[in-house]
């Protein structure tokens, strides 16, 4: 009981930064608290992350942008990188330092459930949840207090969020091909050129000489921006040179 009642001015001040209340606010010295939540947090990531046998650039990236949520400074973040790397390693049992988090934040409190959602998010960046992360998953849930049903309802708000995503990535990229007036299927080649064709017409630098008007100009420059934005999205998704 002790231990629920400590630091918990770190405990609303992290609660706010991670759900989105308070993004901003100073989070204060957390002590033994915030020792304990940042090794269950990132340990956890890391065993997730390396379930499937690899650790991708996007599930290092979201333990990146945990670790700004939270606030950390650059040793913190040295300690998180070094719990995740913990997390990887396959005879490291999470479930203890879970149990210890627990006994610093309590069963089902909104910092728990926090927690356990940033966990399930973390198995998403992958596109879908595997069976083992869902195993190991419900069992953390289960050390933190939510029941079965709590736990898939989790599961099924991030994969609504996944969906809704790459439905707008997708929507982004069909809009970009567009733009440079080209399909989904053409050559990597036909991009580039593609590119530098209607930049050659609609850059305002070319236009200017033109005695355009300035409202024809900015609308150049509108379409000038537009242009360099879909090229590099295209170049991005299929991993060449812009």
């Amino acid at each position: 009981m002790l231990g629920l009642l400590q630091n918990r001015a770190y405990k609303r001040a992290i609660t706010g930064r991670l759900n989105g209340t308070t993004p901003g606010v100073v989070v204060p010295d957390g002590g033994k608290t915030e020792r304990v939540f940042n090794r269950a947090m990132f340990a956890a990531m890391g065993k997730l992350a390396k379930l499937d046998g690899r650790v991708t650039t996007g599930e290092v990236k979201y333990a990146s942008t945990i670790m700004q949520l939270l606030g950390l400074d650059p040793l913190q973040r040295q300690e998180a990188i070094d719990y995740f790397d913990l997390g990887k390693q396959s005879d490291t049992d999470i479930s203890i330092f879970v149990r210890d988090l627990v006994s610093c934040i309590g069963r089902r409190s909104a910092l728990a459930y926090l927690y356990l959602k940033i966990q399930i998010r973390l198995a998403y960046v992958k596109g879908d949840i595997r069976l083992k992360e869902k195993l190991l998953l419900r069992d953390i849930g289960e050390q933190l207090g939510f029941n079965k049903a709590e736990f898939l309802e989790i599961c099924s708000e991030m994969q609504c969020h996944v969906d809704r995503k790459q439905m707008r990535a997708r929507g982004f990229l069909e809009n970009a091909y567009q733009i440079l007036q080209l399909e989904p299927d053409v050559e990597d080649g036909e991009i580039r050129r593609a590119y530098l064709r209607l930049m050659s017409r609609y850059h305002p630098d070319k236009l200017v000489r033109e005695n355009l008007s300035e409202e024809s100009l900015k609308l150049a420059q509108e379409k000038s921006t537009a242009i360099r934005t879909a090229y590099e999205t295209v170049c991005g998704f299929r991993k060449i040179r812009a």
